[in-house]
């Protein structure tokens, strides 16, 4: 019977040396899609929250925005990421949300608020609306002290439709975090053109950043704009003004 032993051996010679050919074989497998930018824009805003992460609100609710927004508008919405947690490598970030109201006899004033982690104030200020509804931003004055790297800041913005009576006013709120820029997204920004470096802070995860750089240079990327927009429901805004909003000489004490 050793000739049965013998063909064993060499049947399973034969079938691993099959097995190992084939495995080096460059098979035609179309290779995985590589996402767009406007894709790559919108997974970065998608980011779900993590369990225990202070969560926020990014839309202002019908209800609550009735007083002086219709409901049929597009409510007050803050660009953040699902998570409601902004990340920056800025001392002084710029935050973006949507505005549905203008300048009116009536209604003149927002107001933005600061906290720290440990929920002290850090900034309070009231700012004038813009001329029309749309995109606008709210940049941290550098005259205040600078964001702390590693460090988690709360914020709060609200229109002041009824200044007697807040409870009324539409407001969103959410987190940011000042993170430390590494070296290889230091030395991307140094090669790319300023319109092209939201693609840099797109691929360090970098949410502020990415859309402040997108939106002031939005003429020049207009699609991957868009996918940012679509994932907000903003599509219909796209041609609204992009305004900064700016703070008053008084601020607030309340």
């Amino acid at each position: 019977m050793s000739w049965l032993s013998r063909d064993r051996k060499s049947v399973l010679i034969l079938t691993l040396s099959t097995v190992l050919f084939l495995s080096v074989l460059p098979f035609d497998n179309p290779p995985a899609q590589a996402q767009s930018v406007g894709e790559r824009i919108v997974n970065l805003f998608r980011r779900e929250r993590k369990q225990g992460r202070a969560s926020g609100r990014a839309r202002g609710t019908a209800m609550r925005d009735e007083f002086c927004v219709s409901v049929t508008s597009q409510p007050l919405t803050a660009l953040v990421s699902a998570d409601n947690l902004g990340t920056t490598v800025s001392a002084y970030p710029t935050l973006w949300f949507y505005l549905p109201l203008d300048h009116s006899e009536t209604i003149t004033k927002a107001r933005f608020v600061l906290f720290d982690e440990n929920q002290r104030l850090v900034l309070d200020q009231t700012m004038a609306l813009p001329d029309a509804p749309g995109i606008v931003s709210v940049k941290l004055p550098e005259t205040e002290p600078p964001l702390e790297v590693g460090k988690r800041y709360n914020w709060f913005f609200q229109v002041l439709c009824d200044e007697q009576e807040r409870s009324r006013n539409p407001w969103v709120s959410g987190w940011v975090e000042r993170v430390e820029a590494s070296s290889e997204l230091v030395r991307q920004l140094e090669t790319l053109p300023e319109s092209e470096q939201y693609r840099a802070y797109l691929d360090h995860g970098i949410s502020q950043e990415a859309l402040t750089q997108l939106a002031w240079h939005r003429s020049v990327h207009a699609e991957p704009w868009m996918s940012l927009l679509g994932y907000f429901k903003l599509e219909g805004v796209a041609d609204a003004a992009v305004t900064q909003l700016n703070p008053l000489a008084e601020t607030s004490s309340d």
